[in-house]
């Protein structure tokens, strides 16, 4: 079984929306079934087979979710060894030629947000980044070219 990496609060929120998505399967898209059953023969009753069709989408990503948190491992500080990058840190780096500095979060795949800087362990610049300590450069390869990036702060991420 694949394995998925979560912060506690990741932990958390991939439940609650597992719990939402299983309340809204069974409830609303249950409702729209049978009211659309009700308007005669199923075969040529296109409100029913949409009902259908968006029931189908929405167990499937039910099912994506389930597996993740079959296989979540829940990250905690007291596993990561303090100043190395890892899963579950957040680090200030600095691009070298242009001394652009940047502040990411390393947190598993369910728990990515760009817009607040927060990226996956399994993404290119986290993958560079992962084992390496305050001070080092780091050569990318990044999907618009190679990059250096000084790293000037490492530290575990409490959640928000």
């Amino acid at each position: 079984m694949k394995q998925y990496y979560f912060t506690e609060t990741g932990y958390q929120k991939l439940k609650e929306e597992i719990d939402q998505l299983e309340r809204f399967i069974k409830h609303d898209i249950s409702k729209e079934i049978a009211a659309a059953r009700e308007h005669g023969d199923l075969r040529e009753n296109g409100e029913y087979l949409a009902a259908k069709d968006k029931q189908a989408i929405y167990m499937a990503k039910l099912g994506q979710l389930q597996e993740r948190f079959a296989g979540a491992r829940i990250v905690r500080k007291e596993d990561l060894p303090a100043g190395i990058i890892t899963l579950g840190k957040r680090v200030n780096i600095k691009e070298v030629d242009s001394g652009d500095e940047r502040e990411y979060t390393i947190l598993g795949e369910g728990e990515t947000d760009i817009d607040r800087g927060i990226i996956s362990y399994q993404s290119p610049l986290a993958k560079a980044l992962i084992s390496h300590k305050k001070g080092e450069v780091v050569d990318v390869k990044l999907p618009r070219g190679r990059k250096k990036f000084k790293i000037l702060e490492v530290e575990f991420f409490e959640g928000d």
